[in-house]
């Protein structure tokens, strides 16, 4: 059996795994089921327990293809922030806050005020913070803090780490590194944080423990990861400037490849270090895009979801031919896809989803394509935004779930009014880990050279023009919606609140 290495994404509703040959040619493919994720109102929280165990389900599978002896590294990355709180011999000390959670937005703004620099409730040092205010007991039990990808490597290595992209960068911070006066002001120890490292930096190797418990080699390199979107833009080959990223998943992520930083004086997008060393990522992060399609799915398509499973075929295969029946622009149905407040770029907690413009003649296909229509809308708000800052995209690559279907695609590309390519290789998330691991132990050049040699364009979508000019009237529409009953959302946030 030759040799491999495995990536590995620990997902929101999987963990992923990916494993490539030396020559760099993709030879398995895996994922196991996470349970569902505890959502209300603005909390979400995940039992960082399950990913560990569909974790070692996931090498499981894998061993059916490979002896686990033959695996020479691993890297894992993952979803986040997503806090996890662990004691010395890595066993969580309370659910993960994950990176859908928004409940810290009181700590998010005392740390703006003490520190000067803008942080939303979604950053790991509000939602510590917010572990010190409210959970007092666990924050003093607390040996350190980690990330979901983090969590995994500790078990794997004994080792606490935290992935940066740069000597200058820390992820899902406000502050470089762990800065002691920026650490005083906020109220949060240091040496309950983890080690900053390299991604693609060797962390150590599997311990005896971890062999047993997982099988692997007690030999295996394991490569230190980043979170997630790190990882989606290398496995989508998002290396060069003007090559722009679209992750459609449960959550939205935009990213684009550009030499030098884009500084929005309104921070309403993000701008950080690239995976490829002396690029810029400048990226626009919106909070529940295709999660508003699973909202629709499972509350308002059992016919749909029966049809699936007596035809075997995919429900959303079902519901996107429905919608491709609907006209351009869903005959005046315009979603605002705020379900979960929203990031990237208003920067809301309070905002609220929105079906706009609903009549007795719209049907359940028109609302499943103003659903996929809103996440366009929602990609092109963003990418206006980075234009406006001087920022050129000429391509997006789509990756993730939407990106299988055919119209949402097509959707995109019209209103996006830029060519769309889907890929030949997906999940990118544990792909780009596989990358990394192969790097971590020169097996690649670069991580260029990585992406050159496996990522391959499958599918390329052209904007049509009439479809176009059609969307430019309903995306105007789309924008002025929001800042219309911006002052709404905010009443009704009070509203809940003394309710």
């Amino acid at each position: 059996m030759s040799d491999v290495v495995l990536g590995v994404d620990v997902g929101t509703y999987s963990v992923k795994g990916t494993v490539l040959d030396f020559q760099g040619n993709v030879v398995f493919q895996a994922s196991e089921e996470l349970p569902p994720v505890k959502i209300e109102q603005n909390t979400a929280q995940a039992d960082p327990n399950t990913w560990w165990s569909s974790f070692k389900a996931l090498l499981r599978k894998t061993y059916s293809k490979f002896d686990s002896r033959s695996i020479k590294s691993v890297c894992v990355g993952g979803q986040g922030p997503s806090l996890v709180p662990v004691s010395r011999d890595g066993a969580p000390l309370y659910d993960s806050l994950i990176w859908m959670d928004r409940r810290a937005t009181n700590e998010a703004s005392a740390i703006s005020e003490a520190t000067g620099n803008k942080v939303d409730a979604y950053l790991l040092e509000a939602k510590i913070l917010w572990l010190k205010n409210h959970e007092g007991d666990i924050y003093d039990s607390t040996f350190k803090f980690l990330d979901a990808y983090g969590f995994i490597t500790f078990k794997l290595t004994g080792q606490a780490t935290a992935g940066v992209l740069s000597r200058n960068y820390t992820p899902w911070w406000s502050i470089p590194y762990w800065s002691p006066d920026h650490l005083r002001a906020v109220g949060v120890d240091v040496d309950k944080l983890p080690k900053p490292t390299l991604v693609g930096e060797l962390i150590g190797i599997v311990t005896p423990a971890a062999a047993k418990e997982t099988g692997l080699a007690q030999d295996t390199a394991v490569v230190q990861g980043v979170t997630d979107f790190a990882h989606d833009i290398l496995g989508a080959g998002v290396v060069r400037p003007e090559l722009a990223l679209d992750h459609g998943g449960t959550s939205q992520g935009f990213d684009l490849c550009w030499p030098s930083s884009l500084e929005d004086p309104q921070n309403r997008i993000l701008s950080t270090e690239h995976i490829v060393p002396e690029q810029w990522n400048i990226s626009g992060l919106m909070s529940t895009t295709g999660a508003v399609l699973r909202w629709l799915r499972n509350n308002f398509c059992q016919q749909e979801i029966s049809e699936a499973a007596r035809s075997r075929i995919d429900v959303y295969d079902i519901l996107t031919d429905k919608a491709s029946r609907v006209p351009v622009g869903s005959s005046g149905l315009v979603v605002l896809p705020y379900f979960a407040g929203e990031r990237s770029p208003i920067w809301d907690t309070n905002a609220r989803g929105v079906i706009f413009g609903l009549t007795l003649d719209h049907t359940k296909a028109h609302l499943v394509r103003a659903v996929m229509e809103s996440v366009a809308y929602s990609l092109r708000h963003v990418k206006e935004v980075v234009e406006e800052l001087g920022g050129v995209v000429k391509e997006i690559r789509s990756v993730g779930g939407q990106s299988r279907s055919i119209l949402w695609n097509q959707i995109k590309a019209d209103v996006l009014g830029v060519p769309v390519v889907s890929l030949t290789h997906e999940p990118t998330e544990p792909l780009g880990s596989a990358m990394i691991a192969g790097c971590g132990i020169k097996i690649f050049k670069s991580f260029i050279d990585a992406s050159d040699r496996i990522v391959r364009v499958k599918q390329r979508f052209e904007p049509n023009p009439s479809n176009r000019r059609v969307y430019d009237n309903y995306y105007a529409l789309y924008k002025s919606l929001y800042p219309s009953i911006k002052g709404r959302f905010e009443d009704l946030a009070h509203t809940r609140l003394i309710s």
